[in-house]
């Protein structure tokens, strides 16, 4: 019962997500990164918004997948989704490292 609990729970943060990427995609909504949050008012007008749209879109597309990846290996209990998993994981600390090295030298 408690597997049902957890695989409802991922799939609802996986739909969560997607919804989340389908307006970044389009350039629509809040801009959910670091760089663009903690940045005072003068600082974010100078911000490139569509890198960081495009930004975004990717790492939380990719934590999307990751969930609903999770939600499968919960349900089934297939051992290759959760390699997929950890697969997508290194992927997406390896972009933000790399997105994060790229903004701090565009400053």
């Amino acid at each position: 019962m408690s597997d049902i609990i957890f695989a409802v729970i991922t799939a609802l943060i996986s739909i969560a997500l997607f919804i989340y990427v389908s307006f970044t995609v389009r350039g629509k909504g809040p801009i959910l990164s670091n760089t663009y949050l903690f940045a005072v008012q003068k600082e974010r007008e100078k911000i490139d918004k569509k890198a960081e749209y495009h930004m975004v879109s990717v790492v939380f597309g990719i934590l999307a997948a990751i969930f609903a990846f999770l939600t499968v290996y919960i349900i089934t209990d297939w051992k290759m989704c959760l390699y997929i998993v950890f697969i997508l994981f290194a992927c997406v600390i390896a972009y933000a490292i790399k997105e994060a090295v790229k903004s701090e030298k565009s400053r």
